[in-house]
């Protein structure tokens, strides 16, 4: 998926382009992994320009979706980002709830990589 690509690769160029249509076309097969996909693509659009609470939603949104489909890694993924949001908006406390949920999910499934980009996370919050 390319917007899915885009967003974690923070590209606001690439989401501008294919964030639509992965929307439309995860909509159109109703596959609830795309949707929830498409719905965090989005909350990163909404997050690179600024827009929290937009933001916030659709990632809080894509995390629940996420966690109906036990799907640790895409929870993780999504649970950086809450963090990220909350993080710029000085929200600490509830950046650290979400780095600490995204590192338990990383830890999960023994991604050591996002378990080290989880904890640096947390890191940057002292």
């Amino acid at each position: 998926m390319s917007a899915d690509a885009a967003a974690r690769s923070q590209d606001a160029e690439g989401l501008q382009r294919y964030l639509p249509i992965a929307e439309e076309s995860a909509a159109r097969a109703n596959h609830k992994l795309y949707v929830a996909m498409a719905r965090r693509a989005r909350g990163v659009a909404h997050r690179l320009t600024g827009e929290w609470d937009q933001a916030a939603d659709q990632l809080a949104a894509a995390a629940e979706e996420f966690r109906a489909l036990d799907t640790p890694w895409q929870i993780g993924l999504t649970l950086l980002e809450l963090g990220e949001v909350e993080h710029s908006r000085g929200n600490t406390d509830l950046a650290g709830e979400h780095y600490s949920q995204a590192l338990t999910a990383f830890e999960r499934l023994g991604a050591v990589p996002y378990e080290e980009r989880a904890r640096e996370a947390l890191e940057s919050l002292s």
